[in-house]
């Protein structure tokens, strides 16, 4: 019985894409920030028009917009060959969730998405 809850939680490991601590931790929120496949979120003391300014200088340096919504609060560009989505939620009038979603031939780009946000929210500074 001992090794079929072993066998059970290390292919859950293996299927869970190296989340596996977030999972078992049930931690999701670490730092501000949440981070998946994907997507790195955090939450700003910022209005959503700040930071949609800040998002659109970064994309417009790092590489090409190709289209800008702002009323729905996103921006869609392409960054190192990245397909990136930047999304702005207004939580409040003075709190906004920023979203960065990076992605290279449907495979995931953690590490430009990352990045992308990282810049945005130095831009704030």
């Amino acid at each position: 019985m001992k090794y079929l809850q072993v066998l059970v939680l290390a292919c859950f490991c293996a299927l869970s894409g190296g989340c596996w601590f977030l999972v078992i931790g049930g931690a999701g929120a670490v730092g501000g920030y949440a981070v998946t496949r994907d997507t790195f979120e955090g939450v700003s003391s910022k209005g959503q028009e700040e930071l949609l300014t800040a998002a659109h200088k970064v994309l417009a340096i790092m590489g090409t917009i190709t289209d800008e919504r702002p009323k729905d609060g996103e921006i869609v560009a392409t960054v190192y060959g990245n397909h990136v989505v930047v999304d702005v939620i207004q939580i409040n009038l003075t709190t906004s969730k920023l979203r960065v979603k990076a992605r290279k031939n449907l495979l995931p780009s953690i590490g430009v998405a990352q990045d992308i946000y990282t810049k945005i929210m130095n831009q704030l500074e």
